[in-house]
Protein backbone atom coordinates (compact mmCIF):
# COMPACT_ATOMS: atom_id res chain seq x y z
CA UNK A 1 0.00 0.00 0.00
CA UNK A 2 1.44 3.26 -1.44
CA UNK A 3 1.30 6.09 1.33
CA UNK A 4 1.39 4.33 5.01
CA UNK A 5 3.83 6.55 5.97
CA UNK A 6 0.94 9.30 5.91
CA UNK A 7 -1.36 6.77 7.74
CA UNK A 8 0.65 6.49 11.45
CA UNK A 9 -2.42 7.15 13.65
CA UNK A 10 -0.16 8.17 16.74
CA UNK A 11 1.60 10.80 14.56
CA UNK A 12 -1.40 12.36 12.98
CA UNK A 13 -2.38 12.30 17.05
CA UNK A 14 0.37 14.42 18.24
CA UNK A 15 0.08 16.66 15.13
CA UNK A 16 -3.44 16.97 16.65
CA UNK A 17 -2.53 17.68 20.00
CA UNK A 18 0.42 20.64 18.84
CA UNK A 19 -1.01 23.18 20.23
CA UNK A 20 0.63 26.51 21.58
CA UNK A 21 1.46 26.53 25.38
CA UNK A 22 -0.38 29.26 27.26
CA UNK A 23 1.74 32.71 26.99
CA UNK A 24 3.64 32.88 30.64
CA UNK A 25 3.91 36.20 31.15
CA UNK A 26 5.11 37.56 34.62
CA UNK A 27 2.11 38.97 36.91
CA UNK A 28 -0.73 36.22 35.28
CA UNK A 29 -0.58 32.97 37.32
CA UNK A 30 -2.90 29.92 37.64
CA UNK A 31 -4.61 28.18 40.56
CA UNK A 32 -3.79 25.12 38.86
CA UNK A 33 -0.48 25.32 39.41
CA UNK A 34 -0.20 27.15 42.32
CA UNK A 35 -0.01 24.07 44.38
CA UNK A 36 3.18 22.55 42.67
CA UNK A 37 6.57 23.22 43.69
CA UNK A 38 7.04 27.44 43.58
CA UNK A 39 10.71 26.38 41.97
CA UNK A 40 9.20 24.63 39.38
CA UNK A 41 6.74 27.43 38.17
CA UNK A 42 10.13 29.69 38.54
CA UNK A 43 11.22 27.76 35.99
CA UNK A 44 8.75 27.78 34.14
CA UNK A 45 7.72 31.13 33.42
CA UNK A 46 12.11 31.92 33.16
CA UNK A 47 12.80 28.76 31.26
CA UNK A 48 9.75 27.42 29.38
CA UNK A 49 10.07 24.29 27.71
CA UNK A 50 7.51 22.72 25.28
CA UNK A 51 5.73 19.50 26.65
CA UNK A 52 6.67 16.18 24.91
CA UNK A 53 3.88 14.15 23.18
CA UNK A 54 2.96 11.51 25.91
CA UNK A 55 2.47 14.12 28.22
CA UNK A 56 0.22 15.90 25.81
CA UNK A 57 -1.49 12.60 25.71
CA UNK A 58 -2.05 12.00 29.06
CA UNK A 59 -3.41 15.61 29.08
CA UNK A 60 -6.00 14.73 26.57
CA UNK A 61 -7.23 11.87 28.17
CA UNK A 62 -7.60 14.06 31.01
CA UNK A 63 -9.90 16.87 29.43
CA UNK A 64 -11.78 13.94 27.69
CA UNK A 65 -12.58 12.89 31.15
CA UNK A 66 -14.05 15.55 31.74
CA UNK A 67 -16.13 16.25 28.85
CA UNK A 68 -17.47 13.17 29.83
CA UNK A 69 -18.51 14.23 32.82
CA UNK A 70 -19.59 17.02 31.91
CA UNK A 71 -22.34 15.58 29.56
CA UNK A 72 -23.54 13.67 31.87
CA UNK A 73 -24.63 16.38 34.12
CA UNK A 74 -25.90 18.60 31.50
CA UNK A 75 -28.15 15.25 30.79
CA UNK A 76 -29.00 14.86 34.11
CA UNK A 77 -32.74 16.16 35.32
CA UNK A 78 -31.16 16.46 38.80
CA UNK A 79 -29.81 20.21 37.93
CA UNK A 80 -31.03 23.38 36.79
CA UNK A 81 -28.42 23.77 34.21
CA UNK A 82 -24.67 23.57 33.83
CA UNK A 83 -21.95 25.59 32.63
CA UNK A 84 -18.86 24.15 31.67
CA UNK A 85 -15.61 25.95 31.30
CA UNK A 86 -16.15 28.74 33.19
CA UNK A 87 -13.12 31.25 33.28
CA UNK A 88 -12.69 33.76 36.14
CA UNK A 89 -10.00 36.64 36.59
CA UNK A 90 -8.71 37.58 39.95
CA UNK A 91 -7.25 41.09 39.92
CA UNK A 92 -4.86 41.12 43.22
CA UNK A 93 -3.12 44.62 44.75
CA UNK A 94 -1.85 45.13 47.72
CA UNK A 95 1.11 47.74 49.32
CA UNK A 96 4.26 45.21 47.69
CA UNK A 97 2.59 44.07 44.38
CA UNK A 98 -0.08 43.69 41.89
CA UNK A 99 -0.83 40.54 39.59
CA UNK A 100 -3.96 38.78 38.46
CA UNK A 101 -4.85 35.32 38.51
CA UNK A 102 -6.41 33.34 35.47
CA UNK A 103 -8.34 30.26 35.76
CA UNK A 104 -11.40 27.95 34.78
CA UNK A 105 -13.81 26.13 36.38
CA UNK A 106 -14.88 22.78 35.48
CA UNK A 107 -18.34 22.62 36.14
CA UNK A 108 -20.43 25.49 37.57
CA UNK A 109 -23.79 23.56 38.62
CA UNK A 110 -26.99 25.74 39.28
CA UNK A 111 -29.61 23.27 41.10
CA UNK A 112 -33.42 23.42 40.75
CA UNK A 113 -33.41 24.88 43.87
CA UNK A 114 -31.35 27.72 42.92
CA UNK A 115 -27.70 26.43 44.65
CA UNK A 116 -24.81 26.60 43.17
CA UNK A 117 -22.25 23.65 43.44
CA UNK A 118 -18.59 23.92 41.81
CA UNK A 119 -17.49 20.78 40.11
CA UNK A 120 -13.52 20.35 39.74
CA UNK A 121 -12.62 16.82 37.99
CA UNK A 122 -8.68 15.01 38.20
CA UNK A 123 -8.21 12.06 36.08
CA UNK A 124 -6.31 9.44 38.35
CA UNK A 125 -4.06 6.25 37.63
CA UNK A 126 -5.83 4.05 40.63
CA UNK A 127 -8.62 5.74 42.73
CA UNK A 128 -8.20 3.50 45.08
CA UNK A 129 -5.07 4.42 46.56
CA UNK A 130 -6.75 8.05 46.91
CA UNK A 131 -7.60 8.18 50.99
CA UNK A 132 -8.16 12.14 50.61
CA UNK A 133 -7.76 15.23 48.39
CA UNK A 134 -4.71 16.40 47.74
CA UNK A 135 -4.10 19.98 48.81
CA UNK A 136 -3.03 21.36 45.29
CA UNK A 137 -6.15 20.66 43.87
CA UNK A 138 -8.56 21.59 47.12
CA UNK A 139 -6.28 25.01 47.01
CA UNK A 140 -7.14 25.31 43.01
CA UNK A 141 -10.76 24.60 43.77
CA UNK A 142 -10.90 26.60 47.15
CA UNK A 143 -9.84 29.66 45.61
CA UNK A 144 -12.76 29.05 42.76
CA UNK A 145 -15.16 28.78 45.50
CA UNK A 146 -14.35 32.44 47.49
CA UNK A 147 -14.41 33.85 43.87
CA UNK A 148 -18.13 32.27 43.25
CA UNK A 149 -19.26 31.73 46.70
CA UNK A 150 -21.12 28.95 45.91
CA UNK A 151 -23.27 26.86 48.25
CA UNK A 152 -20.88 23.55 48.08
CA UNK A 153 -18.00 22.36 45.93
CA UNK A 154 -16.68 18.88 44.84
CA UNK A 155 -13.30 16.97 43.99
CA UNK A 156 -14.05 14.36 41.48
CA UNK A 157 -11.29 11.92 40.90
CA UNK A 158 -11.68 9.71 38.20
CA UNK A 159 -9.79 6.23 37.54
CA UNK A 160 -8.32 6.39 33.63
CA UNK A 161 -8.40 2.88 33.59
CA UNK A 162 -12.05 1.81 34.52
CA UNK A 163 -13.71 5.29 35.00
CA UNK A 164 -14.50 4.44 38.73
CA UNK A 165 -15.32 7.60 40.59
CA UNK A 166 -14.51 8.72 44.24
CA UNK A 167 -15.65 12.31 45.33
CA UNK A 168 -14.85 14.84 48.63
CA UNK A 169 -17.06 17.56 49.45
CA UNK A 170 -15.01 20.39 49.75
CA UNK A 171 -16.76 23.28 51.84
CA UNK A 172 -14.87 27.03 51.93
CA UNK A 173 -11.94 27.19 53.81
CA UNK A 174 -10.58 30.45 54.44
CA UNK A 175 -7.25 29.80 56.23
CA UNK A 176 -6.43 27.21 52.86
CA UNK A 177 -7.33 30.84 50.65
CA UNK A 178 -5.00 33.35 52.66
CA UNK A 179 -2.16 30.25 52.25
CA UNK A 180 -2.94 30.31 48.30
CA UNK A 181 -2.58 33.57 47.55
CA UNK A 182 0.45 33.91 50.09
CA UNK A 183 1.93 31.27 47.70
CA UNK A 184 1.09 33.43 44.75
CA UNK A 185 2.53 36.39 46.02
CA UNK A 186 5.70 34.24 47.19
CA UNK A 187 5.99 33.34 43.53
CA UNK A 188 5.45 36.72 42.13
CA UNK A 189 8.07 38.09 44.22
CA UNK A 190 10.65 35.47 43.68
CA UNK A 191 9.85 36.02 39.89
CA UNK A 192 10.42 39.78 39.68
CA UNK A 193 13.40 39.55 41.88
CA UNK A 194 14.78 36.87 39.82
CA UNK A 195 15.67 35.00 42.89
CA UNK A 196 14.99 31.10 42.70
CA UNK A 197 12.92 30.04 45.18
CA UNK A 198 13.06 26.84 47.95
CA UNK A 199 13.19 23.50 46.22
CA UNK A 200 10.55 22.59 48.62
CA UNK A 201 9.28 19.19 46.56
CA UNK A 202 13.08 18.15 47.07
CA UNK A 203 12.96 18.44 51.00
CA UNK A 204 9.56 16.89 51.74
CA UNK A 205 9.60 13.40 52.17
CA UNK A 206 6.07 13.15 50.99
CA UNK A 207 6.38 14.86 47.34
CA UNK A 208 10.05 14.44 46.26
CA UNK A 209 8.88 11.54 44.16
CA UNK A 210 7.62 14.21 42.00
CA UNK A 211 11.19 15.48 41.14
CA UNK A 212 11.66 12.76 38.83
CA UNK A 213 8.97 14.07 36.03
CA UNK A 214 9.77 17.40 36.74
CA UNK A 215 11.02 18.51 33.52
CA UNK A 216 13.67 21.11 35.59
CA UNK A 217 14.90 18.42 37.21
CA UNK A 218 18.58 18.45 36.09
CA UNK A 219 18.06 22.25 36.69
CA UNK A 220 17.18 21.75 39.91
CA UNK A 221 19.97 19.14 41.12
CA UNK A 222 22.50 21.29 39.87
CA UNK A 223 20.90 24.29 41.96
CA UNK A 224 21.09 22.58 45.00
CA UNK A 225 24.77 21.05 44.13
CA UNK A 226 25.43 24.69 44.30
CA UNK A 227 23.70 25.68 47.32
CA UNK A 228 20.62 27.34 45.97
Amino acid sequence: MEGTDDFQIDKVIDDYLKTEERPRAIGSYYPSEIGMCLRRQFYSYLNPKKVDESTLRIFALGNNIHLFITEALKSSDKFGYVIEEKPIKINYSDSETTFSVYGRIDDFIITKDGRKILIEVKSASDVNSIVEPQEKHLMQLNLYMKYENPDLGFLIYVDKKNMSIKQFEVRLDEQLYEKTMQRFKELDKHLKDNELPFAEYYFDDKKVWECKYCPYYNECMLAIANNQ
